[in-house]
């Protein structure tokens, strides 16, 4: 009884008739030959799919101290490949490590496929059937991943960008009254790219108007803060885009008048404003500049006047242009 044990101990595994990649070891203590068929058949499915009831992949792996000896046939190209390669240390996950190998040699087997456009022909004393067509082709889009993908990388897809920019520009302001009022802008716009074209902002605003009259000035001041969305469209690296805003703040409207005997007033409330705006996109590197023409108007901003003039607001109907300057900071 103990010497049937021992001979079927030392006899070899049988292969799987079925199987479609088999794996044979020799002197690889702790390689399981089994995992490395199977991972080698995951590597390899497009072509061993395609096998069927033909000749499986044939792999022999013989370890002779550090070196690691892989020997394949090919049934597809008939051709028996050998190659050494270091023995992976005995840890977890070395049977990854080698069915990878394995793979690369059965990839460079089947390098002739892509200039050949049937297999070649099995020489007179070879008894096995001609490869299936299909499996053959399978082989052939393999190899030409392996080739491509060693050439030339493809590309990454464009990453969601954000950006800083700091702009200034002028508007006018309560354009549909008599009082029309210029100003200058300063602002500092955060804007973040949900998807190439497409984006979101966070803007940071600070408006400074001012009017002489007879009597004196009337100086205003608007402090807001909101968020919009974003487009462009950049054929290249200059194109064109726009935004949509809504923002809240604080205003205040005062008079100033030149006689300190004259009554003046001055307000504070709350503000909001929206607007829109549209101009070319330039980028060059890291840096960006836009150049808009705006459009929109404020509501609830404060009233200011000096006894005598006409009084000042900022809110209503403006329109202006801003240029603004900045970076990607990834």
């Amino acid at each position: 009884m103990l010497l049937a044990g021992a001979m079927l101990q030392a006899s070899p595994t049988e292969p799987n008739p079925r199987a479609r990649v088999v794996v044979q070891t020799e002197a690889c203590e702790g390689l399981a030959d089994a995992e490395v068929g199977r991972l080698l058949d995951i590597e390899l499915a497009t072509v061993t799919a395609e096998i069927r009831e033909g000749p499986p992949l044939e792999v022999s792996l013989v370890c002779e101290g550090a070196r690691l000896t892989i020997t394949v046939i090919d049934p597809l190209t008939r051709k028996r490949l050998a190659r050494d390669i270091p023995a992976p240390a005995s840890e977890p996950g070395r049977e990854r490590v080698v069915a990878l190998a394995i793979s690369q040699l059965f990839a460079a087997s089947w390098l002739e496929l892509l200039t050949a456009e049937v297999p070649p022909p099995p020489p007179p004393d070879a008894p096995e059937p001609a490869p299936d067509a299909e499996a053959v082709e399978a082989a052939r889009r393999v190899a030409e991943n392996a080739t491509s993908s060693d050439a030339e990388p493809p590309p990454e897809p464009p990453r969601p960008g954000i950006e800083l920019l700091v702009g200034a520009g002028a508007r006018g302001r309560a354009l549909e009254t008599t009082a029309r009022l210029p100003a200058v802008r300063t602002e500092l716009r955060l804007r973040s790219w949900l998807r190439p074209g497409v984006g979101v902002l966070a803007i940071v605003g600070w408006d400074f108007a001012q009017d002489t009259r007879r009597r004196g000035r009337l100086r205003g001041q608007a402090l807001t803060a909101g968020t919009g969305l974003a487009w462009a469209y950049r054929p290249g690296s200059i194109g064109i885009g726009g935004a949509v805003t809504v923002a809240g703040g604080w205003a205040r409207v005062r008079g100033l008048p030149s006689d300190p005997t004259v009554p003046s007033g001055a307000r504070d409330d709350l503000t909001a404003e929206a607007g829109v705006g549209i101009g070319p996109r330039v980028r060059y590197g890291r840096l960006r500049f836009d150049l808009d023409a705006e459009i929109g108007a404020m509501l609830r901003s404060p009233v200011g006047e000096v006894t005598g003039e006409v009084p000042m607001s900022m809110g209503g109907l403006w329109a202006g242009a801003v240029l603004r300057l900045g970076g990607a900071l990834r």
